[in-house]
């Protein structure tokens, strides 16, 4: 029972998060999936819905996660003539992206560092 009951709150998540998907399709296009995990985030963050409610149905769709996958990767390989097609194109996406969040990741890192050091001097400062 205790699984169905936690079935049925990851379920009655996914389906407010639709309902809402529903209500703002036509201000912003959202998944009702993503909108149901940003739910299930919130009531999670703040306590709403405890972990241990949902814990074994999660674990359980967690650790088979890879057959989700299955799908996707079956249509991609149906798909596989036209990424032959745009194999230049799709590969220099890639590589400028991937520099692009090399680059992103190394500034923010950078700068994280610097306001560290500033707040460090700063406290230094009015320690002595």
């Amino acid at each position: 029972m205790k699984v169905f009951n936690q079935i049925g709150i990851l379920l009655g998540v996914w389906a407010a998060g639709e309902l809402v998907s529903q209500f703002i399709k036509n201000i912003i296009s959202i998944p009702g999936s993503i909108l149901g995990m940003i739910i299930l985030f919130l009531l999670l963050q703040f306590k709403v819905i405890s972990e241990e409610k949902i814990k074994d149905v999660a674990d359980f769709l967690l650790g088979n996660m890879g057959i989700f996958f299955v799908p996707a990767g079956v249509s991609l390989i149906q798909s596989l003539g036209l990424i032959k097609e745009n194999a230049i194109l799709l590969l220099s996406c890639i590589i400028l992206i991937n520099i692009a969040v090399m680059i992103g990741c190394g500034k923010s890192v950078d700068f994280m560092i610097k306001l560290k050091e500033k707040k460090e001097t700063k406290s230094k400062q009015e320690i002595a």
